[in-house]
C-alpha cells in the first residue's frame, strides 16, 4: 500500500466549487455507500447552497468538513457531524475517497489526522463511524484508526434506494493518549 503526499484541511467557501466535480466523477464508484442524489447534487450551484449551511453548522460547532487534496485537486472527504456537548462530547464521522486514490492509505491517514483534531481541538470524548457490513475497506480503515465494533443497526439508513444495514464502531479519546 504506497501513501501519496496530501493535505487535509478544514474546507472553505472555495473549495465547494470543487464538491461538484469531485462528487461527478466519483459518482459511479460512490453509489454502492451513498443516499440516491438528485440530479442537482452534481452541480456547483446546489453545492455551493449546500456549502452555504454546512458553515452554519459550523458556526454553531456542530459540524467540520475536511478536504483532502493533492495539489489543488480535492480527493476525498471527512464530515465531522453530529457535534453533541454536554454530557456526551461525542461527534460521527463519514467519509469518501476518489476512485484514482482509493487503497492508498490516504483514507486512513487523514481520518487518523481528523480523529487527532476532534480529540485535541474539539476537546471529544467520543467519535462514532456506521458502515455496512459489507464495505470491507471501510471497515479496515477503522480498525487501523483505532475504533472497535460496539453495535449493529439494521436498516439504519437509507443508501442507494434500500435501507441498509449497519455496524456501528467507536474509539474514545483515551484509546489515543
Amino acid at each position: 500500500m504506497t501513501q501519496t503526499n496530501f493535505q487535509i484541511r478544514l474546507m472553505e467557501l472555495p473549495d465547494a466549487a470543487q464538491l461538484a466535480a469531485y462528487y461527478e466523477r466519483n459518482r459511479e464508484y460512490h453509489r454502492e455507500w451513498s443516499p440516491l442524489a438528485p440530479e442537482e447534487f452534481y452541480t456547483q450551484e446546489f453545492q455551493d447552497a449546500k456549502f452555504l449551511e454546512y458553515l452554519a453548522l459550523n458556526a454553531q460547532g456542530i459540524a467540520y468538513k475536511f478536504g483532502i487534496f493533492i495539489g489543488d485537486m480535492l480527493i476525498g472527504i471527512i464530515n465531522l457531524n453530529a457535534v453533541e456537548r454536554g454530557v456526551f462530547q461525542n461527534g460521527r464521522f463519514g467519509y469518501s475517497i476518489d476512485a484514482d486514490y482509493a487503497g492508498k492509505g490516504i483514507t486512513t491517514a487523514a481520518l487518523r489526522i481528523a480523529i487527532d483534531f476532534a480529540f485535541a481541538a474539539l476537546d471529544l470524548h467520543r467519535l462514532e463511524a456506521s458502515i455496512m457490513p459489507r464495505n470491507v475497506r471501510s471497515q479496515r480503515v477503522l480498525e487501523k484508526c483505532g475504533f472497535t465494533k460496539f453495535g449493529f443497526s439494521p436498516k439504519y439508513l437509507f443508501i442507494n434506494g434500500q435501507w441498509e444495514d449497519h455496524d456501528n464502531y467507536m474509539i474514545l479519546r483515551k484509546d489515543r493518549e
